[in-house]
């Protein structure tokens, strides 16, 4: 193969990942904010200082999306990251804030402690195919609780083109291979290779499974990423991703 050929390969490929990285790099803003709403207008990475003393974090901000303001929770794109963690890691967050990540849920709980939040998933498929999903009265519990998920308990409280597979995990505790709290005897985690406020380790429509191996290929088990309305388990994922801001009066 010749030479140039390589190099203008090469040059593709770190440009692709560059345009990815570079709206979050360019941002190169030091400042401190309260909630994504309050940054600038382009997306990135922000540092997010709540107002109930905890620590400040970095966070993404989608800002030109879905109307901006969002702070995202999870990123996952490219499987680069695997997302079947332990109870601390899922605790503590893990990945990078410029790539594939998981805020954390301590963060989460940080940050909607105090207000209810709208949570916005959306998915894409291998066929580039993507949907989106909003759901009300998004809240996590402190760890006492297992960082018990917290949802509007009115169903049809949630809007989208994806069409609802999460609202069942209301109410659920939160559950890694090494911590199982869900009300299952098949230990969901484990069985689904995934961190989740499982229910019943389902694969129904109205369930899904955004933490899940990556996969373009269609999985054994309950394992994969997949959610329920959008082809469930045959139809694998490529890209999620879960964000949050605070929700109308």
């Amino acid at each position: 193969m010749p030479t140039s050929y390589l190099i203008v390969s090469l040059f593709f490929t770190l440009l692709s990942t560059y345009n990815h990285l570079s709206t979050a790099l360019s941002t190169g803003d030091t400042r401190q904010y309260r909630s994504c709403s309050e940054a600038p207008p382009q997306s990135g990475v922000y540092t997010i200082a709540l107002q109930n003393g905890f620590a400040p974090f970095q966070a993404y901000c989608e800002q030109q999306k879905y109307g901006g303001g969002w702070l995202v929770l999870q990123n996952r794109y490219d499987g680069s990251i695997s997302f079947n963690r332990s109870w601390d890691e899922y605790r503590n967050g893990f990945g990078n804030t410029e790539q594939e990540y998981w805020l954390g849920l301590e963060k989460i709980h940080q940050v909607t402690m105090n207000q209810t939040h709208e949570l916005l998933i959306v998915i894409e498929n291998f066929t580039d195919f993507s949907a989106h999903e909003i759901y009300s009265g998004f809240r996590v519990e402190n760890e006492a609780t297992n960082y018990t998920l917290r949802l509007s308990n009115e169903e049809y409280s949630y809007h989208g083109t994806a069409r609802n597979s999460f609202w069942v995990y209301r109410n659920e505790q939160f559950s890694t291979y090494d911590r199982i709290n869900d009300k299952s005897i098949l230990d969901c985690s484990i069985l689904t290779g995934s961190g989740h406020w499982h229910y019943d380790c389902g694969t129904g429509y109205k369930s899904s499974n955004l933490n899940g191996e990556f996969s373009r290929d269609v999985l054994g088990g309950r394992r994969g990423m997949w959610w329920g309305t959008f082809g469930g388990q045959q139809f694998p994922l490529r890209k999620t991703r879960m964000m949050v801001k605070v929700g109308e009066n």
